[in-house]
C-alpha cells in the first residue's frame, strides 16, 4: 500500500511535468485502481481491526479516499452533473 500511497501523493503533479495530455485516461485508471485499494482497506480495516470502524483515524482514511473522487473525470462529472 506504501506505492498506491505514493502514488495518490504525487501522480497529479509527475503527470503534469513528464507526459502529454494523452496520457490522462491511462492515469485516471490507475486513480481508479488506486481508489478501489484504498475503499478496500477500509472495509478490511473495519472488519478486522476492533475499533477502526467510526474512530478518528476511519473517517480520516474515508475522507482521505474520497478526495480522489476529484481526479477520476467520470465521477466527478456524475457529481456536479455536468453535461
Amino acid at each position: 500500500m506504501m506505492v498506491v500511497t505514493l502514488y495518490s501523493l504525487f501522480c497529479d503533479d509527475i503527470k503534469l511535468l513528464f507526459f502529454e495530455k494523452n496520457a490522462d485516461h491511462t492515469f485516471m485508471i490507475l486513480t481508479s485502481i488506486a481508489l478501489a485499494f484504498f475503499l478496500l482497506e477500509i472495509i478490511l480495516a473495519s472488519i478486522g481491526k476492533v475499533g477502526y470502524l467510526n474512530s478518528f483515524y476511519f473517517w480520516l482514511d474515508l475522507l482521505s479516499t474520497f478526495s480522489m473522487v476529484i481526479d477520476i473525470e467520470p465521477l466527478w462529472d456524475l457529481i456536479i452533473d455536468s453535461k
